[in-house]
């Protein structure tokens, strides 16, 4: 579990503010599905069904209604931190899509290919740690588009979308 203390102290303020917003009119310190429903017709939105909406709010204390803030706190967390590994990838992908829209990421595979297996892994000296070019091909397999004039191409945002949470 991400602890707590990766988050900002501008992010921690704004998860507060977020819970007690959810909490809404009820103040008990509490997510409940009660509080889940009001947000969700407020927002305009059709809500979960009631076996969704009581997954989203256990708890491992079987007797809890709802999440308390440190629950909510530690979930969003976890939630920031996907979001930012995601971002990290993205980023980094961004650089080799030469005139790519940035939500749709295409990249020349072997441009890729070369970047990611010449860079060595591991601590120096430890030995050729070199990803391989078969590994690199295996990790890309089925988000390869071949063009009618043989160049390849990665799909890096269906890629993304696919293994990155």
């Amino acid at each position: 579990m991400i602890p707590l203390n990766s988050l900002t102290n501008n992010q921690k303020t704004e998860l507060r503010n977020a819970f007690t917003l959810i909490d809404g009119d009820s103040k008990d310190s509490l997510i409940t599905k009660e509080d889940l429903v009001k947000l969700y017709k407020t927002l305009g939105i059709q809500p979960p069904r009631k076996a969704d909406l009581e997954v989203m709010v256990a708890t491992d204390d079987k007797t809890s209604k709802g999440l308390n803030f440190a629950q909510f706190s530690n979930i969003m967390a976890q939630q920031l931190s996907k979001l930012d590994d995601r971002t990290t990838i993205h980023n980094a992908l961004q650089v080799f899509a030469e005139g790519s829209d940035i939500n749709d990421l295409i990249i020349d595979v072997d441009t890729l290919k070369e970047a990611c297996c010449s860079v060595q892994l591991g601590e120096i000296g430890s030995g050729d740690n070199r990803l391989s070019r078969a590994t690199f091909d295996e990790l890309v397999r089925g988000f390869v588009k071949e063009q009618s004039n043989g160049k390849k191409l990665f799909l890096a945002s269906n890629w993304l979308d696919a293994y990155i949470d």
